[in-house]
C-alpha cells in the first residue's frame, strides 16, 4: 500500500515486518508499519482472531507475538530500526467499551435503534501509544475514520468531527480516512482552536502569519504547519 503525505511525499505501508526490513535497504521512501486486530471485547480489549492475529510473516516464521506487541514500548523500538512511522488501527490509541446491563455478556443496544454498533459504545482513556511512538522518533498515522453515525461511539454525540479532534489533540501525525473533505476541515478547525491566527489563512493570500518564531506557514495547512 503506498500513499501521499505532506507535498506530495511517498509512503509505503505494510502489515507485515519483513517486507518493509527489505526495503529499508532498498529505498528512502518514508516506511510505515501498519497494526491491525480482528475486533474490540466488549470490556474494550482488542480481538486477535486470525487471520488478524499477527504479521503473516510472523506467521509462517512462527513467531508467537500479536500484532499488540508492535505498540508497547519494546516493539515500537524494533519498529523504529526500519521504519519510519506507525499505522495502528485507532483502537489501540482511543478504544470503546459496550453496556451490558442484562449480564448475558453481549453488548446491549443502548440507544434503542434496534442494532447493537459502535453508536451504543463509550470511550475509554486514550493509551500511550501516540507518546510512546513519537519518544522513539516514529510519525503516528492511525486509521480508519468516517463519518456514518453507526461508526461513532456515544462520546462524539453523532459529530464525526469531534472524533477528530480528539485525535489531532492526542498528537496524531495523520489519518486515513474515507471521508477527507471532513478530515480536512476538522484538521483547520483543530488548528484554528490551538491558534486563532490561523483563521487568517482562509481569508487572504498571504504565505504566512506573524512573525519570527511565531510565525505560521499558511500553505496547505498540512501537518508540518
Amino acid at each position: 500500500m503506498r500513499c501521499a503525505g505532506p507535498a506530495g511525499t511517498a509512503r509505503t505501508l505494510r502489515f507485515e515486518t519483513a517486507n518493509l526490513k527489505y526495503l529499508r535497504t532498498r529505498t528512502r521512501v518514508k516506511l510505515v508499519q501498519l497494526v491491525d486486530a480482528n475486533d474490540v471485547n466488549l470490556d474494550g480489549s482488542l480481538d486477535f482472531t486470525p487471520p488478524f492475529d499477527r504479521p503473516y510473516d510472523w506467521t509462517k516464521a512462527g513467531r508467537k507475538d500479536l500484532f499488540s506487541y508492535l505498540v508497547t514500548p519494546q516493539g515500537l523500538a524494533e519498529v523504529s530500526t526500519y521504519a519510519d512511522g506507525i499505522g495502528p488501527w485507532k483502537r489501540y490509541i482511543v478504544s470503546t467499551k459496550g453496556t451490558d446491563a442484562d449480564g448475558d455478556g453481549q453488548a446491549d443496544d443502548v440507544n434503542g435503534d434496534g442494532v447493537v454498533d459502535e453508536a451504543d459504545r463509550t470511550l475509554l482513556p486514550p493509551t500511550s501509544v501516540v507518546e510512546d511512538a513519537h519518544r522513539l522518533g516514529l510519525f503516528v498515522h492511525t486509521w480508519t475514520f468516517r463519518n456514518e453515525q453507526r461508526r461513532l461511539p456515544a462520546d462524539y454525540k453523532g459529530n464525526p468531527v469531534n472524533e477528530y479532534q480528539q485525535f489531532y489533540g492526542l498528537g496524531v501525525d495523520g489519518v486515513f480516512s474515507d471521508f477527507p473533505d471532513t478530515a480536512r476541515a476538522a484538521r483547520i478547525l483543530f488548528l484554528i482552536s490551538e491558534n486563532p491566527d490561523y483563521a487568517k489563512c482562509l481569508v487572504g493570500a498571504n504565505a504566512h502569519v506573524g512573525h519570527g518564531k511565531h510565525q505560521l506557514r499558511c500553505k496547505g495547512l498540512g501537518w508540518d504547519d
